[in-house]
């Protein structure tokens, strides 16, 4: 979706409860599709929410329903989207930890990963976002999980690179920095559950 600077030119996905808001919202819509969602596909899936037309063909219907909420091929113009993909992807362990932090989040085992899920105070929290914005990311969040969640690890890193028209050494899924981060989670976990 367009997201227009104010007047200082800054633009919404710096601040951290914007971004916030949109792991909600992914996660929400993650929840309704019963997909539970590990760190690596939850910042593919907010990431492609935010910028559909990387996945979307700009003359689908899918594409006309998400410019008739608001979304437009523009959004993703200031810098290439392997780049951003991955300044996003530095940030979302810092904001799901922050999420937990605050109650509406919680990172569990599931399946062999750990996985991160709303609690009902995020639900609620969630819920309450109403606005233009959040309804078009809640519809283009509703495109991107079944697409990312059913993919493979390696699909998923292939499919990656082609959306994000990457060179693969700019980012590496599933890398041991994701590991020390988790780490990093469940120290804060503990710390808060002290």
């Amino acid at each position: 979706m367009t997201e227009p600077d104010d007047a200082n030119g800054i633009q919404p996905e710096s601040i951290q409860q914007f971004r916030m808001a949109q792991l909600l919202l992914a996660l929400a819509v993650a929840a309704e599709s019963k997909k539970r969602l590990d760190l690596e596909r939850l910042a593919v899936i907010e990431f492609l929410a935010a910028n559909p037309f990387l996945v979307i063909d700009a003359d689908s219907l899918e594409a006309e329903h998400l410019r008739l909420k608001g979304f437009g091929r523009h959004s993703i113009a200031y810098a290439s989207p392997g780049q951003r993909f991955v300044s996003r992807r530095q940030r979302i362990m810092a904001d799901v930890a922050q999420l937990v932090v605050l109650g509406l989040a919680r990172v569990s085992a599931h399946n062999g990963r750990r996985v991160v899920d709303l609690t009902q105070l995020g639900h609620v929290t969630e819920r309450e976002l109403n606005s233009v914005y959040a309804d078009a990311y809640r519809a283009s969040s509703r495109k991107m999980v079944p697409v990312v969640a059913k993919l493979t690890d390696a699909a998923l890193y292939k499919r990656l690179q082609e959306w994000l028209r990457s060179d693969p050494l700019l980012f590496d899924l599933l890398d041991v920095s994701s590991a020390e981060e988790w780490a990093d989670a469940q120290t804060i976990l503990e710390w808060r559950d002290q």
